[in-house]
């Protein structure tokens, strides 16, 4: 929790910059969903980056496709706003990530309801993760 799935163009992002929009991507993610900037946290975030082959995806006007960013959160934790700002991050990683400041973004939000988000053999709730919120603002106190 939470997975980000990034879609670029085949040849557009190289490897250092994928890795790079990967870590400013997760950090956007944890700060968007208010979560802190914990090893745990940090490690519960998954974001993969995969390139399409060029032809494999066109818009109707039939240009190639920009880069498309699918984010799939436990509900409960954006609101219209914080997805307002994560698009305007997401969209500069992206041409960051492709050097090009035209690179059309696609921010897809895809809330999991509780009881639908599994990871290995256990639920993910929204009660464990408040308390894994409180342990990390303890621990931050307590310094």
């Amino acid at each position: 929790m939470p997975l980000v799935e990034i879609t670029v163009p085949e040849g557009s992002v190289t490897g250092a910059a994928a890795e790079v929009l990967q870590q400013r991507v997760a950090a956007s993610v944890l700060t968007a969903m208010q979560l802190p900037p914990t090893d745990f946290f940090a490690s519960a975030t998954w974001v993969y980056v995969r390139e399409a082959p060029k032809g494999l995806a066109v818009t109707g006007a039939g240009t190639p496709p920009g880069v498309l960013v699918v984010l799939t959160p436990l509900k409960g934790f954006l609101t219209p706003e914080r997805n307002e700002a994560l698009g305007a991050e997401v969209t500069r990683h992206a041409r960051e990530a492709t050097g090009s400041a035209d690179t059309v973004v696609w921010l897809v939000v895809n809330e999991i309801p509780e009881g639908n988000w599994a990871v290995n053999d256990a639920l993910t709730r929204r009660a464990k993760i408040d308390e894994f919120i409180a342990e990390a603002a303890a621990a931050t106190r307590a310094q």
